[in-house]
């Protein structure tokens, strides 16, 4: 390809990026659909259970962990430490989750679910299922598999992209926008 070629090929690029709307990315279409999904959470679990949706993911996710510290569970859950340390403190003054010491790092405590709070996940995943089974009723058998492949695939490549940037950027840059290490 010669030097003007290129040029060219390039300035149809360009004016393919001008063209494109946000709507197109990956990575908004992603998040729209996260933020319906959780409003459909919200409308589904908040009136029933009285929970918000970080409270139904901190329950859920130290369901599957079955104890952890306070950071393991933030880590597990997608959440800042902060987030879920004020998420868990209502959660432990509702009774649906208990603290003990940490043998094993006497600075940490140990988070679990009480039996209350063991009840309220059993019913509330039942609901979920319905709550996805409904989000996914228009996909074939074959192409949910494709989707829960692909999003394991794209998590799996989003995670080493992350681990990338978060070595490039400061941690005062992060810092300045919010970001917890």
């Amino acid at each position: 390809m010669n030097a003007e070629s290129e040029a060219k090929t390039l300035n149809g690029q360009a004016a393919d990026q001008r063209l494109r709307d946000v709507r197109d990315l990956f990575s908004f279409q992603l998040q729209r659909l996260a933020a319906l999904s959780s409003r459909i959470a919200v409308l589904s679990i908040g009136p029933r259970y009285r929970l918000t949706v970080l409270e139904w993911r901190a329950l859920a996710v130290l369901d599957y962990l079955g104890q952890a510290p306070l950071q393991k569970l933030a880590t597990h859950s997608g959440l800042l430490k902060s987030q879920m340390s004020r998420t868990v403190s209502g959660l432990i003054q509702r009774g649906l989750i208990s603290r003990s010491e940490n043998p094993e790092d006497g600075r940490s405590i140990l988070l679990r679910l009480t039996g209350a709070g063991k009840d309220v996940v059993t019913r509330i995943l039942a609901d979920s299922e319905m709550r996805n089974e409904n989000m996914l009723a228009d996909l074939s058998p074959e192409e949910r598999a494709q989707l829960q492949a692909a999003l394991k695939v794209v998590f799996a490549t989003s995670l080493a992209y992350y681990d990338r940037l978060r070595s490039e950027v400061s941690s005062a840059d992060a810092a300045a926008f919010g970001f917890e290490p």
